[in-house]
């Protein structure tokens, strides 16, 4: 092989090199103005957020230590966020109480997130109906929820443990998806 060829070889080899590792500076780049772009908008304290329906009546509320509006992905954290459903369609039928240590609200607006020691509450005749589970999925308008988490449901009569569920609370149907047990006590 002739020496001019080599030192030709060897260019090519280090402006190939070059390209790459500008390019991999430029994407290193791109993520620490990606990370600093994820500031916040806004944030609120000790808020209360409550949305009505057409007619007047509340839909859904709620509260929170902490809601945190980021820009740049357009989600919305939550630190101990607590919302009350109210039912669309009985007006007598007791709310939905769901308590969190953490959420995330999606850009849409539509699905949020919650975690840490998530827990669905309503009061029935008789005591209440309660679920626990470490995090969950929540659609408030469609008053949804699920996980593939462990879960125990407890209610006046007994309560079952199951890993992963889905229940339609507007509807009152519960699906427990696996690994199901339960303890059921008859009324006297």
């Amino acid at each position: 092989m002739s020496r001019r060829l080599l030192v030709a070889l060897l260019l090519v080899i280090m402006a190939i090199l070059a390209i790459w590792l500008i390019g991999q500076r430029e994407q290193a780049g791109e993520r620490q103005i990606a990370e600093l772009r994820h500031v916040p908008e806004y944030y609120l304290r000790d808020a209360t957020i409550t949305q009505m329906n057409p007619g007047g009546q509340p839909e859904h509320r709620l509260l929170a230590e902490l809601i945190v509006r980021h820009a740049d992905d357009e989600t919305t954290e939550l630190v101990e966020p607590r919302m009350t459903l109210y039912s669309k369609h009985d007006n007598q039928a007791m709310p939905w109480q769901v308590d969190a240590a953490h959420g995330l609200i999606s850009a849409e607006g539509e699905e949020i997130y919650l975690s840490g020691g998530v827990q669905i509450n309503q009061p029935r005749d008789g005591g209440s109906l309660d679920l626990l589970t470490e995090h969950m999925l929540l659609r408030p308008e469609e008053k949804y929820a699920e996980t593939d988490a462990p879960v125990t449901v407890t209610e006046p009569n007994g309560s079952l443990d199951a890993v992963g569920m889905r229940y339609w609370m507007a509807r009152e149907y519960l699906e427990l998806l696996a690994q199901v047990r339960g303890i059921y006590v008859q009324s006297p």
